[in-house]
């Protein structure tokens, strides 16, 4: 019940937006006044190119907060709302500058693209970094500019991107060969270069017998008391990267 009031104050949120619903392929929605007008017009050309490239549609919406409703589920109705279904893909990022969370929302046709966990953990590295320093054109630059390298990966590769997919075992058995062949080499050329060191035959001659005493020693071991105390489980306070369900992919957090 409560996530269900929480979803219809979203909804009556969103349409207090008045979000167009085909006006254009991209969307720019800047309810945070983080853009100026130039700004946000250089912002919906960069998408608009991506979406005729890719034929999918992005969208970027900043808002100053998301009220009662997490991020990450703002996101997913907002995507409802703007997503065009005959088209490969769909995806929007979310700023709610409130608690300066952020949120990439993603349809399931987008997903197979831009995965949930190597995708969007690829694609965040890219904006992130300006986000985090309030440089707001500079990140969703970034965010386009990420998001192109994905999809023109997916499109060349017919595969999301994944750097775990990318390792090669033989790359790594020659590296390791050649790692080992010149650690040989150079341990046989210094090993070369010692000419003031001889061997002992007995190990007595490392001893100087008029620094050395042996003592012998003894510890009495009597008890030992032993307190343990639960270690408390720490709860996220990032609420915002747990939206992902059978129709949205994704993922988010903080900036």
């Amino acid at each position: 019940m409560k996530k269900l009031l929480r979803v219809l104050a979203l909804l009556v949120f969103l349409l207090g937006m008045a979000v167009p619903g085909s006006a254009a392929t991209a969307l720019v929605l800047d309810q945070a006044d983080l853009l100026r007008p130039q700004e946000e017009q250089a912002l919906q050309q960069s998408l608009d190119q991506l979406d005729n490239k890719y034929q999918v549609r992005l969208a970027v919406v900043t808002v100053k907060n998301t009220g009662n409703v997490k991020p990450g589920e703002f996101a997913n109705v907002m995507l409802d709302k703007i997503k065009d279904s005959r088209l490969k893909g769909n995806m929007v990022l979310l700023l709610s500058m409130k608690d300066r969370d952020w949120y990439i929302s993603t349809d399931n046709n987008m997903r197979k693209m831009i995965t949930d966990k190597a995708g969007i953990k690829a694609l965040s590295g890219k904006f992130l970094p300006d986000l985090k320093k309030n440089k707001y054109p500079e990140a969703f630059g970034q965010f386009a500019k990420g998001t192109d390298e994905l999809l023109g990966y997916y499109q060349k590769e017919g595969k999301p991107y994944d750097p775990s997919a990318m390792f090669n075992p033989l790359a790594l058995a020659i590296g390791a060969a050649i790692a080992l062949g010149a650690g040989f080499l150079v341990r046989r050329v210094l090993i070369g270069r010692m000419n003031n060191v001889m061997p002992a035959l007995e190990a007595g001659v490392y001893l100087d017998r008029d620094s050395f005493q042996l003592e012998e020693e003894a510890d009495n071991y009597l008890y030992m008391t032993v307190h343990r105390q639960p270690k408390s489980k720490s709860e996220s306070s990032d609420d915002s990267a747990d939206s992902r369900d059978d129709d949205h992919g994704g993922g988010g957090g903080k900036f």
